[in-house]
């Protein structure tokens, strides 16, 4: 449940949720320092506004915002010590975002679900300038994608055209059936809708509560 997940965890999906509430692809993304100190955040504003530097633009993606916010922050220290910080991201990072990673100085990736349409994580063994790089990349997390997809699947189910949506489910079926499923669920019954004013972490529990395989 909640109180047992990474706290980078806890703020990317805080972000994505939020991304959620404001009519857009519920993604997040949490940079820490090697202390767990959340030195920056993002969430996707493909079709919103928010205090990301990239709004209302295809490339308005999590990991975009977040990198562009710690970049703006000027402390030697930040940039010195950037190469030991974690970017946690609640979805795996497609190719814009995880070459934003490569550039932008990350060396640590944890991602809590697959994307089995735009996910690019094997980037980091198929170029040798990548592989140079040296970057660790951790994901998935089992409960963790269960929800990102219950999440992603009720967002494409209320926003898309159904062509749309029943490519992206198919998609997603296929490595997490189960979060495609409770997706449809919550869905059905309007949950997320009826939950808006709430925090995350009670969405989280409920998420979790709702699988039933």
């Amino acid at each position: 449940m909640w109180n047992d997940i990474e706290h980078g965890f806890q703020v990317a999906f805080c972000e994505a949720w939020e991304a959620y509430k404001n009519n857009t692809i519920p993604i997040g993304v949490a940079i820490l320092d090697t202390e767990g100190v959340v030195m920056a955040t993002g969430r996707n504003q493909v079709n919103a506004d928010g205090d990301g530097m990239l709004k209302y633009h295809q490339i308005a993606h999590a990991e975009i915002n977040a990198i562009l916010k710690l970049s703006e922050i000027k402390d030697d220290y930040i940039h010195k010590n950037i190469r030991t910080y974690t970017l946690y991201s609640t979805m795996e990072p497609c190719p814009l975002c995880f070459g934003a990673v490569v550039m932008g100085s990350i060396r640590n990736v944890k991602y809590a679900a697959r994307d089995n349409w735009a996910g690019a994580a094997l980037l980091n063994d198929s170029i040798d300038y990548i592989r140079n790089k040296k970057i660790t990349v951790s994901g998935p997390f089992a409960e963790l994608e269960m929800v990102q997809i219950a999440m992603q699947t009720y967002y494409e189910l209320q926003t898309s055209n159904p062509r749309t949506a029943d490519i992206l489910l198919s998609s997603w079926r296929k490595i997490n059936e189960a979060g495609v499923a409770v997706g449809e669920l919550l869905f059905k019954n309007h949950i997320l809708e009826n939950m808006i004013q709430k925090n995350f972490c009670a969405i989280y529990n409920v998420i979790v509560s709702a699988r039933t395989d």
